[in-house]
């Protein structure tokens, strides 16, 4: 019987207590592809994970990645610097790109607020990063067939799409195929206080009802929807933030839509009362305990193009949980709240709709829950994780050609301009100047 193939997890995100999604994604991909391959998760943070390997990297740690790299069979990864990815693309490892979050589309709203010169850098530098990936992937990941011909289309305007491999198989599944976010196989355990932990940290009756928002306040959701639809419905209904601050907060990684949901709220009298900001952020491992005392989870967007990439990962644990789901319609998993019952699914920037919405299914929650406890299993990490680990373990490596070898060439040079034109205009030309005299040291010494 064939080994099975060593398989290294690189996150850029830390690995630890408190984690934002790309982290989660990474680990819980990590632990499903422990079940037929060899696996090492790289992540900065030293917390240990049971049944998985750990290297302490960041994205900055470049020696150490590219040897751990070189020692396993296959990458998966979600972002690799340049001079990181074109090492790895060119070296006899098979490189699986994990795209679920089409940042190319979530820059364009992400970077609204700022100045023209800075958001056209940030809008180049990922625009380059990801076409340097699409190029230099042996197989690419994304979280819904929407995502997946959006990656398609790319890869054609690119000339990526290599004619060898589309004669055996048309479809390109092999190629690029959907691994969604997922959801663990077991339900969050009931406790002796049942969901008492987020009522008693935040003050709320227990007879009160609570619609939960989890995750993060980002500038691309409409929170403002969910606070003033909050307002319309009886007294005795909450609306609990569990992110108020995302962790391992990066300087320049700020979401003004934080602040602006917390004036929002106190302007019409419910901060603190009826709208309850958690400071903080949930620990991974205790969410299932705090969703376990809502009676409904809720997201809004506005209608943009983020919307109808996105994949709204808040909404898979709120389904974990066994909650009904309350939602702005426009992307992946809120048309499928709409469309198979598993709670409403509402018009973007509609308040009225929004509360309505909540009043109906906060008096007859059962259906919806019902529908819920049933979709729930075909939604688990296990099952998510298929495409990929099929990758894993073919032991099938994308053709090179001399039009792909080009295409990574040109790829990975675009991707240091906006980068250079970053450092410069945010740290100045020292910092500039020390960065390069790394990557080239590096270079000499990897010779």
């Amino acid at each position: 019987m064939p080994s099975p193939p060593r398989v290294l997890v690189v996150s850029a995100e830390p690995i630890g207590e408190r984690m934002v999604g790309p982290a989660i994604r990474a680990l819980e991909l990590a632990r499903a592809l422990t079940a037929r391959c060899e696996v090492t998760l790289a992540a900065p943070g030293r917390t240990p994970v049971d049944g998985l390997a750990r290297i302490d990297a960041g994205l900055s740690d470049y020696d150490l990645l590219l040897d751990a790299a070189r020692a396993h069979d296959v990458v998966v990864a979600q972002l690799l610097p340049p001079r990181l990815l074109t090492r790895v693309a060119r070296s006899p490892v098979r490189l699986a790109i994990d795209f679920y979050n089409p940042t190319v589309i979530e820059v364009l709203e992400g970077t609204r607020s700022r100045p023209s010169a800075s958001r056209n850098r940030l809008r180049a530098t990922v625009r380059a990063a990801a076409t340097a990936h699409l190029a230099a992937a042996d197989f690419i990941a994304c979280a819904s067939e929407r995502q997946r011909d959006l990656w398609l289309g790319a890869m054609a305007l690119r000339g990526l799409l290599d004619p060898e491999p589309e004669a055996s198989e048309p479809a390109l599944r092999s190629r690029i195929d959907v691994v969604p976010f997922g959801i663990p196989e077991q339900p969050p355990q009931s406790t002796a206080g049942g969901g008492a932990v987020l009522r008693d940290r935040l003050g709320i009756p227990a007879d009160h009802r609570v619609l939960v928002w989890g995750g993060g306040i980002w500038d691309w959701l409409d929170a403002p929807t969910a606070i003033r639809a909050t307002a319309l419905l009886p007294d005795d209904v909450h609306l609990v933030f569990l992110g108020a601050q995302r962790p391992a907060m990066a300087e320049r990684d700020v979401h003004r839509a934080g602040a602006a949901a917390v004036e929002l709220a106190r302007e019409l009298g419910l901060e603190g009362t009826r709208v309850h900001f958690n400071e903080g952020w949930v620990p991974y491992a205790e969410r299932g305990a705090w969703l376990r005392g809502a009676d409904l989870g809720v997201s809004a967007h506005p209608d943009h193009l983020e919307t109808r990439f996105a994949f709204r990962t808040r909404i898979l644990d709120y389904l974990w949980a066994g909650l009904p789901v309350v939602t702005t319609r426009g992307d992946e998993l809120g048309d499928r709240v709409g469309r198979e019952g598993l709670g409403r699914a509402v018009a973007s920037g509609d308040p009225d709709a929004f509360a309505a919405a909540c009043r109906d299914l906060l008096a007859d929650p059962e259906p919806a829950r019902a529908r819920v406890r049933a979709v729930a299993p075909e939604l688990s990490w296990r099952r998510a994780v298929g495409p990929l680990e099929r990758f894993c373990r073919s032991g099938t490596v994308r053709p090179g050609t001399t039009a792909r070898d080009r295409a990574l060439r040109r790829a990975t040079l675009a991707q240091y301009s906006p980068i250079a034109r970053e450092a410069l205009a945010t740290d100045g030309a020292p910092f500039l100047v020390r960065k390069l005299g790394r990557n080239l040291g590096r270079a000499i010494r990897r010779r």
